[in-house]
């Protein structure tokens, strides 16, 4: 709480302030909490005086409260659900996955991290409705395959046309232009003159690993510390805009052999969800030519974590 200093109300002179130290009132917390007909004549000041350095104190300083029907109506409009296009992940995640939020896919090279990533993106045009920018950093954006995606999605070559134009794809291959590319974003979305960004409710980045892979270790000691400015861009862009951030990362080995989740420790505390492919689904699949897989929750914010589901991949992108 701050000190008392003269010019904090036009009533805090000087001569007030001295009694006021003198008395044992030095802070804010230590006039407001004190009744003030008894400082008054434990000070020897004025009642009234004291009462307007009280009011003008209390204003300022004070916490106003907030109504619970506004504050309901200020999360409602800052935090939404945006479904990945697949019901078994949409019910490991707890519906989908959260604007506000960095939402991770981990699992090893060619799993399938993609393609969920394209179902999601195509499930976002197409059902809600909102825009979404693709940004590719390794090459992997295949605009034939996301349109063979959302026409299974949509009812009619109008929808599927109208959905295409809601994803766009943005490619970078450097960390710096991909912290340049974040930057663009807010300042579009600030200035409110595009009329894309002003829509932009999913930011996926196809992927973490191959931008941050290159600086860490071996001669490049800025690594960890470029590391931790992307994580901050990342996780302001959600919750300063309230848009949902998807990030695809690699599996290494660890130290016992073990897969893990690529970039190190640093990164582990970055995003707020974490979902693991593995190609070790076999239940509840249908079509034996499409490529079957297991999703598991490692890192939730709201639901038990350890928990999978069958999925697959096919023609309509990933399902299950």
């Amino acid at each position: 709480m701050p000190i008392l200093q003269v010019g904090m109300c036009p009533s805090m002179t000087s001569e007030v302030l001295k009694s006021l130290n003198m008395c044992g009132v030095k802070t804010v917390i230590d006039f407001v909490t004190t009744d003030t007909e008894e400082l008054s004549q434990k000070c020897s000041l004025s009642y009234k005086v004291l009462s307007s350095i009280r009011r003008l104190l209390l204003a300022q300083y004070s916490a106003f409260p907030i109504n619970g029907s506004d504050l309901y109506d200020e999360v409602l409009s800052t935090v939404a659900y945006l479904s990945t296009g697949c019901d078994s992940i949409d019910k490991l995640l707890d519906s989908g996955v959260y604007t506000s939020e960095v939402t991770e896919v981990v699992g090893q090279a060619a799993i399938g991290k993609t393609q969920f990533c394209l179902t999601l993106a195509s499930c976002v045009a197409v059902s809600s409705e909102q825009n979404v920018l693709y940004v590719d950093t390794n090459g992997g954006f295949d605009a034939g395959r996301l349109h063979e995606i959302i026409a299974h999605k949509s009812t009619s070559e109008k929808i599927t046309a109208a959905a295409l134009q809601k994803v766009h794809c943005a490619k970078t291959f450097d960390l710096y232009d991909l912290l340049d590319l974040l930057e663009s974003i807010k300042a579009s979305i600030d200035s409110g003159t595009d009329v894309f960004y002003s829509s932009l409710k999913l930011v996926v980045l196809d992927s973490v690993t191959a931008v941050l892979a290159p600086l860490l270790g071996g001669k490049h000691s800025e690594g960890q510390g470029m590391m931790v400015h992307l994580a901050r861009s990342l996780k302001s862009l959600a919750a300063d805009y309230s848009i949902a951030v998807v990030v695809c990362n690699n599996m290494v080995r660890g130290e016992r052999g073990e897969p893990k989740p690529s970039l190190g420790r640093t990164w582990l505390s970055v995003p707020h969800t974490r979902i693991q492919l593995r190609a070790d689904g076999r239940d509840g699949i249908t079509s034996r030519d499409d490529l079957r897989r297991t999703a598991s929750l490692v890192k939730s914010q709201r639901q038990a974590i350890n928990t999978s589901c069958n999925i697959a991949i096919g023609n309509q992108g990933v399902y299950g």
